[in-house]
């Protein structure tokens, strides 16, 4: 198999693949993220609408709600503590992947760089060398010739 030779447009054609495929990556992430925080959300929402129910005009010898209210506030602490935990795994993905669309980004941007100073050192031989065939041209034609060079001095 032939090997590519090696140009900027060739490295620039896979960093932009590289950051492509981080910009999924990030945006599944954030979505996930999304979810997540809002099912923290809703949760600690239920939570205190349970509380509010609990804690309205009963009878305080109605011990069998009691211990069913308390039963519950205990399970929603421990399914919003591990709702918190996930969330928090989730959180620390989203930056992991943050970081690497960072690293992504900015290696596009220095090959972009790179082929921009190379394009303007190309525009700069390229002028040298109109400049210098000018010359030549100019020369030839004897029109760099110093005027007083002509006349009968």
């Amino acid at each position: 198999m032939a090997e590519r030779p090696f140009t900027l447009e060739s490295v620039l054609a896979v960093r932009e693949a590289e950051l492509e495929t981080v910009e999924r990556d990030l945006s599944r992430i954030g979505g996930e993220r999304s979810r997540e925080k809002e099912r923290t959300r809703e949760m600690h929402r239920r939570k205190e609408e349970g509380l509010a129910f609990g804690q309205e005009d009963r009878n305080p010898a109605d011990t069998g709600f009691l211990l069913a209210w308390y039963g519950w506030l205990s399970h929603m602490d421990q399914k919003i503590g591990e709702q918190e935990r996930r969330e928090k795994l989730v959180e620390d993905e989203f930056e992991r992947v943050r970081e690497l669309w960072k690293k992504a980004l900015m290696e596009k941007e220095k090959i972009l760089i790179l082929r921009e100073r190379h394009r303007d050192g190309e525009r700069r031989r390229t002028m040298r060398m109109e400049e210098r065939s000018l010359d030549l041209w100019i020369q030839s034609r004897g029109f760099g010739r110093n005027p007083r060079d002509g006349e009968g001095s």
